[in-house]
């Protein structure tokens, strides 16, 4: 297992050299901009409510709404852009792979996302949400790189 995830490590690095602004786009461009408007658009649903009945209706929402999209819009992005792999592998990678990622996501980010509409003051809550959505890309593509290998 070890050596399956220092493959896909060694190799996720080489990406990162090889084209660099692919692998910055994404997170530039959708997910920070993304980030910012959906905490806004919170603040608004949710105006001069607190408590944790509140955070707990915000947590929901973020994971029945946002969290299936950025998953499946992320999967998509990094097959096609930067992986540069056609549609059609692509559609089937995410049809085959996005169940068991959005499960996966479903036991993390809510956890995360309480912590972030707990803790966090609103200025800070992008970089926080960012900061963990660093880490969960490089889940991500680890395990798109581990199923590779083992298919190899």
């Amino acid at each position: 297992m070890s050596e399956i995830v220092g493959e896909a490590w060694r190799k996720y690095m080489l990406q990162l050299q090889l084209h660099p602004l692919r692998t910055k786009l994404y997170g530039f461009v959708y997910s920070g901009p993304f980030g910012h408007f959906l905490h806004k658009m919170m603040d608004i649903i949710f105006e001069g409510k607190k408590g944790n009945k509140t955070i707990a209706k915000k947590v929901l929402l973020e994971q029945l709404t946002s969290s299936p999209w950025n998953n499946m819009l992320f999967m998509i992005y990094y097959g096609l852009v930067v992986e540069g792999r056609p549609w059609g592998l692509v559609k089937n990678k995410v049809r085959k792979d996005y169940p068991s990622i959005q499960l996966t996501a479903w036991k993390f980010w809510p956890i995360v996302g309480w912590v972030n509409y707990q803790y966090m003051p609103v200025q800070f809550r992008v970089v926080f949400h960012s900061f963990v959505a660093s880490c969960w890309g490089i889940f991500l593509n680890l395990k798109a790189r581990s199923v590779t290998i083992k298919k190899a």
